[in-house]
C-alpha cells in the first residue's frame, strides 16, 4: 500500500515506527533472557516451548503452521528439545502417523524462569517511565496485544494428555 496524502498517514507511519523500535528492545530483552537462563536453547526452539506451554499439547504440523515453519524443521527443533527433556512426544491414539507433542515440567519450569528474567527487566525499564507514560503504555500494549491476538500470561493453561 503506497503512502498518501491523508492526515493519519504520518502518524500511523510513526505509530509503526515507534512500534517497531520498542519491539527491538523486546526482542534484545528476551534474547538476552534465553541466553542467560537457556543457553542450550535457540530463540525459535524457546518460541516452541511458549507456544506449547500456552496452548498445550499438539501435533508436529500444528507446530510448523503455527510458527511459519516447514514441519520437518519443527521435528527437529522438537527432538532438540526432547533430548533436552523439554518437550514430550507421543504417537496420536487415533492415528498413528500423527505425532503429539507437549512442554515438560522442565521445559514448563523455563519458559516461566525466562519470563521472570524478562518480566524484571521489564519493570527495571518502565520505572523510568513517568506515570501517565506508563497508563499510556499500558493501554498501547493491551490494544495491540488484542489486535494481534496474542494471549496474556494469566490466560495460558497446559493441558494434561
Amino acid at each position: 500500500m503506497a503512502p498518501t496524502d491523508e492526515p493519519g498517514d504520518q502518524a500511523d507511519g510513526e505509530l509503526a515506527d515507534a512500534f517497531l523500535t520498542a519491539s527491538r528492545a523486546l526482542v534484545g530483552l528476551a534474547v538476552h533472557a534465553i541466553g542467560v537462563g537457556a543457553p542450550q536453547v535457540t530463540v525459535a526452539q524457546f518460541r516452541l516451548l511458549v507456544l506449547l506451554a500456552a496452548s498445550g499439547e499438539r501435533t508436529v504440523g500444528d507446530v510448523a503452521a503455527h510458527l511459519g515453519i516447514a514441519q520437518s524443521n519443527a521435528s527437529r527443533h522438537c527432538d532438540r528439545l526432547q533430548r533436552l527433556g523439554l518437550l514430550a512426544r507421543r504417537r496420536s491414539r487415533s492415528d498413528g502417523r500423527v505425532v503429539r507433542v507437549r512442554v515438560t515440567d522442565a521445559g514448563r519450569s523455563l519458559v516461566d524462569a525466562v519470563d521472570r528474567q524478562r518480566r524484571d527487566e521489564v519493570r527495571r525499564l518502565l520505572g523510568r517511565l513517568t506515570p501517565g507514560e506508563r497508563v499510556g503504555a499500558l493501554e498501547a500494549m493491551r490494544a495491540f496485544s488484542r489486535a494481534a491476538g496474542e494471549q496474556g500470561d494469566r490466560s495460558w493453561a497446559v493441558q494434561a494428555w
